[in-house]
Formats: structure tokens, sequence, C-alpha cells
């Protein structure tokens, strides 16, 4: 799935392909902490924590949201899931549902529905509920879940404490799928079609930890403790959260250190260093499900040559990138798919993506393509930006490639992409979810969506083993696919990655319990701040 979060202030990592088409999920309440210690001291109970996001929600409704720039992560302090990403993977942890079993042919999946839970308005959860929601979720074209109507044989609840899934064909990233923001349960009759966006935006009713009880759109809102909170061993520290909308860069990180807020998202790079050596805050650096990466286009010439292709991926320091563009924070790629490893199957081991002239020269020799050549090379604004396009231009023009720079606005690369009316363009892929499965079929099925990432490619070796290993149930056997598979889409080169970055943040150092994993997401009930 496209997750749109941006990687750090200034760094506009590339295009954003909003994709309804895409589909994908993943909600991890229980994900794991970023660099910095959250704090020795114990948080004091109550108090209200200012967290500073650097830009609004679009869309509250998880049944029509592809927003994870702040939506997904603001609703999952109201709203939770049958269950959770396990964050030391794989596997998955009880939530909503207690307990659950799947047949062993793979079809039949029955979940047990906690006992005592209530919604925020005091009411009791029931199956009735969760087969109210998911079957909401699934239905809107542009769903992120909408995948699995075409999957599904049946939902139901034939009890208030069961709740069961009947598929047509094993599916076995079912369970990845159902622990999304998308897959949020919400009560049944608390709506209709013509108060949903008010419900969704303005007076949600959910099972987490807090409760929406004001806002003041694209400025403040504000989340108090649910009373009604199951999980009594995991209560809410706080009293209240505000999370405040501060789209300059600076301005956020500013407040922090004037106190005026106590966490701030994506500061700018170039200002982390400082904040590291200021004992007044605190930076968390999380290691990011997001791949920055070229597309080409290989419906055009030379694009359509596969040592044209190679070549400029082997000539590409994507280490000078890191280090200018993201001012070391982040890793050169070394496969195209995400982490974390153990949910995606991605093997940093097999190094895909070295740095070698000599053999990028090599290649251009091979290719039969007249250089020097010039070619059309698309990225949009900020520093990594610039960084890709300069180290490139660079890099290329030693293997006799040069670089027609277009640069535009991220939205008009995108349409440019989608379009396919591009040769060369910055983008990227980041998960919101542990199913591995959709990076890979975007990616490398053009039958499954988007021309193989708007690509053209059609290798149908890579389209046949992508089918196969979504499919693959022992995750031994499927992870013997997917190494095949990262060598393949490497070798055919129609999408090059260059760097996987970091989730920054700096905060208070009053903050404790502070908590964010791999796809972007917190576990507000562990937030707090000491005395």
């Amino acid at each position: 799935m496209i997750n749109k979060r941006r990687i750090g202030a200034a760094l506009a990592v590339g295009s954003l392909l909003f994709l309804s088409a895409c589909s994908g999920s993943s909600t991890s309440p229980g994900g794991s902490s970023g660099s910095a210690a959250p704090g020795s001291a114990a948080p004091a109970k109550g108090g209200n924590l200012t967290f500073d996001f650097f830009t609004a929600p679009l869309d509250l409704d998880p049944s029509t949201s592809q927003d994870n720039d702040t939506s997904m992560q603001m609703w999952l302090a109201w709203f939770q899931s049958l269950i959770e990403v396990n964050p030391a993977g794989p596997g998955y942890l009880p939530v909503l549902a207690d307990k659950w079993t799947v047949s062993p042919n793979g079809l039949t999946y029955v979940f047990h529905i906690r006992s005592g839970v209530k919604f925020s308005n005091g009411k009791p959860l029931t199956s009735a509920d969760v087969l109210y929601s998911l079957t909401r979720s699934e239905k809107p074209s542009i769903s992120l879940l909408n995948f699995l109507v075409a999957k599904t044989a049946s939902m139901s609840a034939p009890n208030p404490s069961t709740f069961i899934i009947k598929l047509k064909s094993a599916w076995p990233s079912l369970l990845a799928d159902l622990a999304s923001p998308n897959g949020a349960i919400y009560p049944q009759g608390a709506f209709t079609a013509a108060n949903a966006k008010t419900f969704f935006n303005s007076k949600p009713i959910g099972t987490g930890p807090f409760a929406l009880t004001s806002s003041t759109p694209n400025t403040s809102y504000v989340v108090t403790r649910n009373k009604y909170y199951w999980n009594k061993a995991d209560y809410p520290h706080l009293s209240s959260i505000t999370f405040q909308i501060v789209t300059d860069d600076t301005a956020r990180a500013t407040a922090v250190l004037g106190g005026t807020a106590d966490v701030a998202d994506s500061p700018a790079a170039n200002q982390v260093a400082s904040f590291k050596s200021n004992s007044a805050v605190r930076v968390a650096t999380t290691p990011y499900s997001i791949v920055e990466l070229l597309a080409l286009n290989t419906a055009k010439a030379p694009m359509n040559n596969i040592d044209v292709r190679q070549a400029i991926s082997l000539a590409i320091n994507r280490a000078a990138i890191v280090q200018s563009g993201l001012f070391g924070l982040g890793t050169p790629a070394k496969t195209f798919i995400v982490g974390p490893p153990k949910n995606t199957f991605q093997n940093t081991s097999l190094n895909l993506y070295p740095f070698d002239i000599a053999k990028a020269k090599k290649l251009m020799a091979a290719s039969g393509v007249k250089t020097p050549l010039t070619i059309p090379f698309e990225v949009s604004t900020g520093t990594a930006q610039t960084a890709i396009l300069n180290i490139a231009q660079a890099d290329l023009a030693q293997i006799g490639i040069h670089l027609q720079v277009i640069q535009k606005d991220s939205a008009s690369v995108d349409n440019d992409i989608i379009g396919m009316h591009y040769t060369v363009a910055t983008t990227f892929w980041g998960d919101v979810s542990a199913d591995p499965t959709q990076q890979v079929l975007f990616a490398d099925d053009p039958g499954y969506c988007c021309n193989a990432y708007f690509t053209g490619l059609h290798d149908q070796t890579l389209i046949n083993m992508s089918l196969q290993a979504s499919l693959t149930q022992n995750r031994a056997a499927a992870q013997v696919l997917y190494n095949k598979i990262q060598v393949l889409t490497a070798k055919d080169a129609a999408i090059i990655p260059l760097y996987n970055p970091e989730l920054i943040h700096v905060m208070s150092a009053k903050v404790t319990g502070f908590n964010v994993d791999a796809y972007g997401f917190y576990d507000w009930a562990k937030f707090g701040l000491q005395s």
C-alpha cells in the first residue's frame, strides 16, 4: 500500500501515487519504539500531551480513507481492530478478538470477541458490530480492503461473541489485512449514510484508549481518556492528547524547544544533529517501511533496453544520496522490498544494488545504444529530491547519459507517472501493512494494478512467481520465492530503489512511553509525561 507519510521535513521524498486500485492495510498499536529512550522515570497519571503533526487529517473514515499522513495515526487513538501486528514479528496479537482459529485448509477464520469490551459511549461490543464494520469497509471501490470482496465467500456473526470469515480460496495475508487501520471496528447503527462524515470526523465512537471530544478542522484535535476502555492493564497514562497541525518544519521543532508542544514529527533533517546534542530534547529515529525509488517507463526508448536500465541502477551512488539528501538519516537500498523483514520477506543480505561504474559502462557498451544520450528525468522538490538529481546527473554522465531535468510539484510528477507520460521519475513505496503481497504484486504484476508500477514491465516468470508467493502459506517456502522475486526485480530494473529513510521525531525530555512502529503508527495508551 502506498504510504503517504513524509520522511522528514524538507525532504519531499518523492512523488505520492494516490492509488485506490491498490490494496493493503496495517495497524500496530504495540509497535516498537525508536532509538531514543522513552524516559526512565515512571509517568505521572494524567496530564495533556501536545503532539504536532505536519499536516491535517484528510479523511477519518476507515472505509474510505487512504491518508496515512495523519488520519490513520490519529484514529488509532479511538478505533481498534480485531488483532494487531506483533511488533517482534512475524505473527499477530489479540485486541478485540482474544483468540482465533484458522481451518487446516485456510478457508475458515473464527474470531472470538473479547468479553467485557465497551465502546466509548458505554455500549458493549458484539460480533454484529464487527460484521457491520468490516462489511462496510470492504464495500467502497476506493477502500483499501475492497480487494477482500473478491476473496470472501461470506462473513457472519452467529452469536454475539463469534465472528466468522469464510474465503473462496486460501489467502495467507488475511490476518495482516484485518490488523489494519482500515479494519477499524465501530458500532452499528451509530450513524446513517447522511451523517457518516460527521460521525467519523467529529463524533466517532470506538473502543480505543481515547475518544475525540473536540476539534478545530485543520488546526487542532483533542482526545480525552475513554472511561470505558477495556484494557485496564494498558490503561492510558494521559488524561488527554492535543493533536496540533503545524505545517512549518522549523515551527514544529521550535514548539518542542519552547515548551508549547511535547512531540513533533518530521523535524527538518538538517537540524536533527543539533537536536541530538541538546539535553532539553530527545530525538527518536525509527526504521521506516518506505523505499525511495526511480520508476523507468519501459515503453519508451532507451528504457526498453534492459542493459541500459541495469546500467542506470549500477551507476547511482546511493550512499552519497543518503548523506547529502537525508543527512545520514537512512540507508542505501539493497532490495526493492521494504521492511520489517519478518513481515515482508525483505532480504537485505542479497545486496542487489551495488554502486559499480565500471560494470555500468560495460552494460552501456553492450546495450547497442549510442552515447552520449539525453533522457528526461522528473523529480519533485525538496532536499532529498535535489540530492537525487545532483548525484544522478554526475554519476550517469560517467556512463554517457545526460539528464533533461524536469522538476515539478509532487502531484504533477504523480500524474505523469500514472499517465505514463514520463521516461524516468522519482517516486516511493511505503507499507501500512504487514501484508507482504501488496508491494510485490503492485511492482511486478501488471494485471494486479497499474501496469507494474506504471513501468510497462511484463516479465511472465516474475508475474507467475509473485502470484505463487502471494498464495504460499509456509513461511520458509515463501521466503525462497520472495528471494527469487527480489533478484529478478533487480535484474529487470524497471524500478530502481535508492534508499530506505528513517522516521524522525523530536520530543521533550519529560515524554515517556514514546512508541512508534515501522509503519508510522503510535501506541497512544503508552504515552505519558513525567511530573
